[in-house]
């Protein structure tokens, strides 16, 4: 994975929700990103990227670890090394999207308006 960011793997009794469809995810992962600021500082941190089998049932990195979730449903003895395959072929695609500043900026002044 060279030059790929750092990605930490979470496993929890409840799937965190998608954040584009908002189903329940099949797993989720902290990734490493980040961005240089107006001033030119780095500006890094986390984000949680889901894994969901409606919005990724076409990636071709991801289509493969949902089909294993579908037929397998949890992790054991046998069908483990299967799973960190398809895993660690995901985590490697894995990728922030951009920053929408416009967005972001949307939000920030619904915030100040009081509308969150």
């Amino acid at each position: 994975m060279t030059g790929a960011a750092p990605i930490e793997i979470r496993s929890a009794s409840e799937p965190s929700p998608c954040p584009r469809c908002g189903k329940d995810g099949i797993l989720s992962a902290l990734v490493s990103h980040g961005w240089t600021n107006a001033s030119g500082g780095d500006v890094r941190g986390w984000v949680t990227v889901v894994l969901c089998a409606d919005c990724d049932a076409d990636a071709p990195h991801s289509a493969p670890l949902i089909t294993w979730f579908h037929v397998n449903g949890i992790i054991d003895a046998d069908n483990s090394g299967e799973f960190v395959k398809l895993l660690h072929s995901w985590a490697e695609h894995v990728r922030v999207p951009d920053l929408d500043e416009a967005a972001l900026e949307r939000e920030i002044d619904a915030w100040r308006r009081g509308e969150l």
